[in-house]
């Protein structure tokens, strides 16, 4: 992209008449707009379509800016899926990365929008995968998981349907898999701080104290040992 086809200068919206639509040289997809003679900016041929702009006519700041702003749009859409493309992402996670490319926030927004609409984006989705692939690898409790949901940005009315599936018993099962993760081959006594320390280990993954405390005694009483 050349400097020309993005000044650094903020752009003009001043109607005129479209005296020339160029075909860039480094890009066929792309055309040049001069509006009475002078060069305004580049956009994408299908947005210089859908316009229906032609040499010729007049054309309004509203519709120049109009024009702008579909061109920003498709940016920021090509942008969004490239991001997409590495991994999957919420609705909060893509409005926040463009607003880093200095998208204004009506492009933003009917970027996300566009995304939604196509089930690119689909954050319930997302927060279900999500719990799943935790509580597969690293499990955790429904706070924990509740709150690492919430820094991605995902509604609460999603979190908690992605969370339906995690009952007592699901619950048990994840900690009691965090604590052979945590204690490993080593044998343990369970003492006092043995017993505290496995206990502030699941309490700081989000567990229940009632979680925390059945999946200590159902794991102590797999171990055979009797340290009363």
């Amino acid at each position: 992209m050349t400097k020309q086809e993005e000044p650094k200068e903020a752009v003009s919206f001043e109607g005129g008449q479209l005296t020339a639509l160029l075909t860039q040289k480094g890009n066929p997809d792309r055309v040049s707009l001069f509006l009475d003679g002078k060069f305004r900016f580049g956009v994408f041929r299908e947005v210089a379509y859908h316009h229906g702009m032609k040499k010729g006519m007049d054309v309004t700041s509203e519709q120049l800016e109009a024009l702008w702003r579909d061109e920003q749009v498709l940016k920021a859409r090509d942008l969004a899926i490239g991001y997409l493309g590495m991994k999957a992402r919420t609705a909060k996670q893509i409005a926040d990365y463009l607003a880093g490319k200095e998208f204004e926030e009506k492009v933003v927004a009917m970027t996300v929008e566009w995304l939604v609409e196509r089930r690119y984006l689909d954050d319930e989705l997302y927060a279900k995968a999500w719990v799943e692939s935790r509580m597969r690898s690293k499990p955790r409790g429904r706070a924990m998981l509740r709150w690492e949901l919430q820094q991605k940005g995902v509604g609460s009315a999603e979190i908690s349907r992605a969370l339906e599936s995690l009952d007592s018993d699901a619950q048990l099962d994840a900690a009691m898999r965090a604590l052979e993760k945590k204690i490993g081959r080593k044998q343990l006594a369970f003492t006092a701080d043995e017993t505290r320390k496995l206990a502030a280990h699941l309490a700081r993954r989000g567990f229940s104290s009632d979680v925390v405390y059945e999946s200590i005694r159902r794991f102590r009483a797999g171990s055979n040992l009797d340290n009363d």
